[in-house]
């Protein structure tokens, strides 16, 4: 009897930790697959978008993404459309005879692609801005000319300045103040 006990603690640990992994996995992947769809509609893929939602106060930085976020499900399909298409340009590009007409249309059809995504955010913006009073735009305006500074830490590049640092200092106190490259 203590053996039949001892085998059935032993099979419900291994049953649990099982269950406890298949858990773990399917979770990893469905995070994987839902952070693949955050990153689609980041607009990481324009920076120069990003470039002029960037000096945006905090509330209408978080107001736009938050509804680029919403708009989620209707941009993605336009953004694997893009994809697509950058796939058969390459596929253009990599043929034997090099048609420009081909070419020509392809491309033509990726501008029209991405030009439907880059309307659908400018859409946005232009829900952002009309809340704006007159003083928080040209505080755009300004933070737009004098950017605040990237700290390396951010970054996680520390240790390379450390190293230019002492690169500089050793460079200053080689021969005569010379740089030795």
């Amino acid at each position: 009897m203590r053996n039949l006990s001892f085998k059935m603690n032993w099979i419900s640990v291994v049953m649990l930790l099982s269950l406890a992994l298949n858990f773990f996995a399917i979770g990893f992947l469905y995070a994987g697959h839902k952070a693949k769809e955050i990153r689609m509609t980041r607009l990481s893929f324009d920076n120069s978008i990003s470039k002029i939602v960037e000096p945006f106060p905090r509330s209408g930085k978080r107001e736009f993404y938050v509804t680029m976020k919403s708009k989620r499900s209707d941009l993605i399909p336009i953004y694997r459309e893009i994809m697509a298409q950058r796939g058969a340009i390459m596929d253009i590009i990599a043929e034997e005879q090099f048609d420009p007409e081909k070419f020509r249309l392809a491309m033509e059809e990726y501008r029209n692609k991405y030009h439907s995504m880059v309307v659908e955010s400018q859409n946005v913006m232009i829900q952002v801005l009309e809340k704006l009073p007159l003083e928080e735009r040209t505080a755009i305006l300004e933070r737009y000319k004098n950017p605040p500074e990237r700290s390396y830490r951010r970054r996680g590049d520390d240790r390379r300045r450390d190293v230019d640092r002492r690169r500089m200092s050793e460079g200053s106190e080689n021969s005569g103040g010379q740089r030795g490259f």
